[in-house]
């Protein structure tokens, strides 16, 4: 080991004893290209050609976190031309920083919104993930169905959270943190599914309400009737007031439209739990709100909103991460088949 010529090869400390130099070039702007002539990024540093739009630069070292700290440093004066890979890299972090800045909430509009919820039962929020952060999710289920063997296009995977417990943190981020302390500062998760809607299992749902929770072991208690029993789960239908005090959140992976399913919703229904002759009366006297979301986007809706999805007609996925939260504790007896405290998320 020759401390000497360690750090030879890299700008920084970090270095990849396996790892190969590259050549960099970089092309900077005729106000930072003084800069650089005079104090060299590093000391393999030359000078390829000198233009009217300034002065490409070669380096031959290893890509490493200082490297491209070094880089993002000079802002927009400076631009990587090659290796493709260290292009994409740099150009992801500003997508990523730019998505942090631009898509900040504000007040006003966080309020507006959780106004709407109330009163229309349903909220959409864009840009409440950054594409990274939805492409470490799509990234995380893909790691999860090639480990446990099952195809990427299987429609669902229920107790999300349990299978995938990294997810936690990533679904949990600051935004949507923002939008449910908004909506009510004491809700808990109970449930969490992921869905993928594809030309494989292309399903649809009738119009309906969301009615019934999910707890760990059936318990004879007044007031909860209705009870299932579907893959070991014991479902039950609760009374009203739990039903109001829930909150559905659906983490859209991909841009939805009507072409591949999006949720279709009753704006106002959402006040008190239906017969099925007031569903069939409603929804054939009512016109349907499309829930066109983005990907990054979420739609927060109360469960007793009437809402439908019709069979995809496209091609395009449609992959949901669909999140329950609540803030009435269970009668002594029963429990949550799911529970996480936000603090655990």
């Amino acid at each position: 080991f020759n401390l000497k010529n360690y750090l030879d090869h890299v700008i920084g400390v970090t270095v990849n004893e396996n790892a190969q130099t590259e050549k960099v070039l970089l092309l900077s702007d005729k106000e930072t290209s003084p800069y650089i002539l005079t104090k060299p990024l590093h000391q393999s540093q030359q000078v390829i050609e000198t233009s009217a739009s300034g002065v490409l630069f070669s380096l031959d070292v290893q890509l490493n976190f200082e490297l491209e700290r070094e880089i993002l440093g000079f802002g927009d004066h400076i631009k990587v031309i090659a290796p493709e890979r260290l292009k994409k890299r740099i150009k992801d972090t500003l997508e990523s920083a730019f998505d942090r800045y631009q898509y900040e909430f504000d007040s006003n509009g966080l309020h507006s919104n959780i106004r709407k919820l109330i009163y229309k039962g349903y909220s959409i929020f864009h840009h409440v993930f950054t594409k990274k952060e939805v492409n470490r999710m799509r990234h995380m289920l893909y790691s999860y169905f090639k480990a446990t063997q099952q195809s990427e296009d299987s429609y669902a995977v229920r107790n999300l959270l349990e299978e995938l417990p990294g997810l936690k943190s990533l679904v949990m981020n600051s935004n949507l943190s923002s939008i449910l302390k908004a909506a009510d500062p004491n809700l808990f998760l109970t449930k969490a599914i992921y869905f993928n809607k594809t030309q494989e299992s292309n399903w649809y749902v009738t119009w309906h309400q969301d009615i019934v929770i999910n707890v760990k072991k059936r318990v004879e208690t007044p007031g909860f009737t209705g009870w299932t029993q579907k893959s070991g789960v014991h479902g039950v239908v609760p009374p009203d007031d739990y039903l109001k005090s829930a909150v559905t959140v659906r983490i859209h992976l991909d841009d939805t439209d009507e072409t591949n399913g999006a949720l279709k919703v009753i704006p106002g229904s959402q006040n008190h739990r239906l017969t099925d002759d007031q569903i069939n009366l409603l929804t054939q006297n009512s016109v349907p709100y499309i829930s066109e979301v983005n990907a990054c986007g979420i739609q927060i809706l109360k469960p007793l909103l009437l809402h439908a999805s019709s069979k995809a007609t496209s091609d395009k996925p449609r992959r949901v991460i669909h999140l329950e939260f609540n803030s009435k504790e269970l009668p002594k007896g029963l429990e949550w088949a799911e529970r996480w405290e936000m603090s655990e998320t």
